[in-house]
């Protein structure tokens, strides 16, 4: 199942924190990510639905900065956006995981455009 979602969403944030989302349990965040705070919430609604309806909350959540070096303009997903940051999330739900491309771009209004995509492009790089 392939899907695009875009947003414009507001940004602000506290690293290595654990985030409730209507859950009992915690999600363990590792890695490194430009999402913090509110931000990292909304990405977090976002992906939330590809757990299914057996598997709705993720347990752990590892993301990476891709290196925008690493991005070829004949890519899938590539915006010719300055300051476009592009990340990995490795999201685990009930033991499976599944990967997301998840692209931040900072509003010269204030706050963050982004746009999650899933199944993770072939095209894209593989590690952070």
């Amino acid at each position: 199942m392939a899907s695009k979602l875009s947003v414009a969403l507001l940004a602000s944030f506290a690293c290595g924190i654990s985030i409730e989302a209507g859950a009992a349990e915690p999600i363990k965040f590792t890695g490194t990510t430009t999402a913090h705070g509110e931000l990292r919430r909304d990405v977090l609604q976002l992906i939330i639905p590809f757990g299914g309806a057996d598997c709705p909350m993720p347990s752990e959540i590892r993301t990476g900065m891709l290196n925008a070096s690493m991005i070829s303009p004949n890519a899938s997903y590539y915006s010719p956006a300055l300051g476009m940051t592009y990340e990995r999330w490795d999201v685990k739900f009930c033991g499976k995981t599944e990967r997301f491309l998840i692209k931040f771009l900072p509003d010269p209004q204030g706050g963050t455009f982004l746009s999650v995509e899933h199944p993770y492009p072939a095209d894209a790089p593989s590690g952070f």
